[in-house]
């Protein structure tokens, strides 16, 4: 039986790869999961939410979170059955839905069906319009910024819950405080990802299709559209400086909550900086399952929920969560903010060195995070009664 206190986070990509942009850095478009634009079936979509609902045994919240790709391009209909399937299998139950976008298609009719259905939707945008049309491009390599905003507009007409996800990436990571003083007039909530990505050399700097598994041994080099480790540290404190200054109790940036609730030992869920991970996975459309949307590889596939029990498959994905710590290098376990970063994200350790206790490989973002981390905790303790 499920454990009916473990929570679990499963992506699901109803739409797969399938985008109707095309950013210069994504980590998914070159991930062909089956034919491009096919949309999860209904037997496969029926098995997914029964599953969710399984594993979460008596938790009374369960999330469904929607990803691409794309994932408006599965259309309002999709969306409607699966609203219907979670009504019958939930039970009564809160039923959480998310929906990851990148707001260019969105319209009345979709704002109007998320506001009606309660869905939380996340916004990715880079920042204000020159710093965001510098990588994220149409197909036909048009400017995207002015769709997103009209997405946003048309969130705001209807009420509909939304918080921003904004790639830090070799242009605007020089520019922490233009982006925060943006993403603060249209946002309450943000996420950062900072863009890191291994390429071929074969395939060229830059083509998503080159972008590899971070333990695939190839000769690779790192993407020229990437932040640098010491540049991600400065926009996180540039950021955090006008945060502490203006915003503290008035916005939330995801990486702040998730590294004060380490700092005072109640862990705010981000992956990324908890000491293991593997609660997470990725439903695609097929119905594969992989141990994380970062590990969207072959070598990391789990299985198939037409065919193999969820419950199993996320049972076998704690290995991988727990060599998240196992899997430290060495020069962690002397570091002082290590109780708050924890290395990072695996998918990230990119970097290899000869230690005394043989080739370890360290976190590419090692620095930046340093920089980072111990900036945080100098204004915990300068701000604790307002955090």
């Amino acid at each position: 039986m499920p454990e009916s206190n473990r929570h679990y986070a499963i992506i699901v990509k109803p739409i797969g790869s399938a985008c109707n942009l095309r950013c210069n850095y994504c980590y998914y478009l070159g991930k062909r999961v089956g034919q491009e634009r096919s949309i999860m079936s209904y037997e496969v979509l029926e098995s997914y939410i029964r599953q969710v609902v399984e594993i979460h045994g008596e938790c009374a919240e369960i999330e469904f979170a929607w990803h691409g790709g794309e994932p408006t391009l599965a259309g309002i209909p999709f969306y409607q059955q699966a609203l219907l399937l979670q009504k019958r299998y939930a039970k009564g139950r809160r039923v959480l839905n998310t929906l990851q976008t990148n707001g260019t298609l969105l319209t009345d009719e979709w704002c109007k069906f998320f506001a009606d259905n309660d869905f939380r939707i996340g916004i990715s945008i880079d920042g204000p319009e020159q710093l965001h049309n510098a990588f994220r491009k149409g197909v036909s390599d048009e400017d995207t910024f002015m769709q997103v905003m009209r997405g946003v507009e048309l969130l705001r007409k209807y009420g509909v819950s939304y918080n921003t996800l904004t790639t830090v990436n070799a242009i605007n990571a020089e520019h922490g405080k233009e982006v925060y003083g943006f993403l603060r007039s249209i946002s309450n909530y943000m996420q950062f990802l900072p863009v890191v990505e291994s390429v071929g050399e074969e395939s060229g700097i830059g083509l998503p299709p080159g972008i590899y598994s971070p333990n695939i041994e190839k000769p690779r080099q790192m993407a020229q559209f990437n932040v640098t480790a010491e540049g991600y540290g400065k926009f996180l404190c540039d950021v955090l400086d006008e945060w502490r200054v203006n915003d503290i109790g008035r916005k939330f940036v995801q990486i702040f909550e998730s590294a004060i609730g380490n700092i005072t030992h109640r862990p705010a869920g981000l992956c990324v900086h908890e000491a293991v991970c593997g609660h997470c996975a990725v439903v695609e459309h097929n119905g594969c399952v992989y141990r994380c949307d970062r590990f969207v590889f072959d070598e990391y596939k789990v299985g198939n929920i037409l065919n193999t029990d969820l419950n199993t498959m996320m049972e076998s994905n704690r290995a991988f969560g727990e060599y998240k710590l196992e899997s430290l290098p060495s020069k962690c376990l002397h570091c002082d903010v290590v109780d708050i970063c924890f290395g990072g994200c695996p998918k990230d350790r990119v970097l290899e060195t000869m230690t005394l206790y043989g080739v370890e490989r360290h976190n590419y973002l090692c620095a930046g995070y340093k920089m980072f981390f111990r900036r945080m905790k100098e204004v915990y303790e300068q701000n604790i009664v307002l955090l």
